[in-house]
């Protein structure tokens, strides 16, 4: 697809303007106090106008937490949804993994994505159901299975304690998803799993 690296670019310079709006409200309210800092004296430190601020924020107070809408990344829901073998790479010592642990490969990169994508400390239930409702919605649409939802929203909940386990392990991997890390979680849950079976 051609529009895939500008979609790309724009999710990361969306992600970035995000950023930068927090980051100079966290320095102004904490230099000047909440009440004293003012939507124009962020958005002009952040280097963006007072519109673009409340496209992204609803209110400074918001932009001091961090606090948005959590978001699916478009391409990252792509690549779940079609995904080409590149994007749902074998786990590690695991050559003839089967379509399951691809699928669930591919249900946890995409809610890393999403997690890092929205700087999701706060978020992360919402982000979860954000997932789970849009996964079991087009997961409905193209399988003809009546537990299609229930098949999303276990491999997103499943994703998500792969990745809090991570998390556990290394708080920063949400800021910069690291694939050793994930993909030592992984094989953790993934022995745990099969202990059970």
């Amino acid at each position: 697809m051609q529009d895939e690296p500008l979609q790309g670019t724009r999710e990361h310079k969306r992600s970035q303007t995000f950023r930068r709006i927090h980051e100079a409200a966290v320095e102004l309210t904490l230099r000047d106090g909440l009440a004293a800092a003012t939507v124009n004296e962020i958005a002009e430190r952040a280097g963006v106008s007072r519109r673009t601020f409340f496209n992204y924020y609803p209110a400074k107070e918001d932009a001091v937490l961090g606090m948005r809408e959590p978001q699916i990344p478009p391409r990252a829901l792509r690549e779940f949804l079609d995904p080409a073998p590149e994007n749902t790479p074998a786990p590690e010592n695991d050559d003839d993994a089967g379509p399951g642990k691809k699928r669930f490969n591919a249900a946890l990169k995409l809610t890393v994505t999403t997690m890092a994508f929205n700087g999701v400390r706060a978020h992360r239930d919402a982000t979860q159901e954000l997932l789970v409702t849009a996964l079991s919605e087009q997961l409905a649409e193209r399988t003809a299975s009546p537990r299609a939802a229930d098949s999303a929203r276990a491999l997103i909940l499943l994703a998500g304690a792969v990745l809090r386990f991570a998390y556990s392990d290394d708080p920063d991997i949400l800021d910069d998803p690291d694939p050793a890390a994930i993909s030592a979680a992984m094989t953790t849950f993934r022995d745990a799993l099969k202990e059970l079976v």
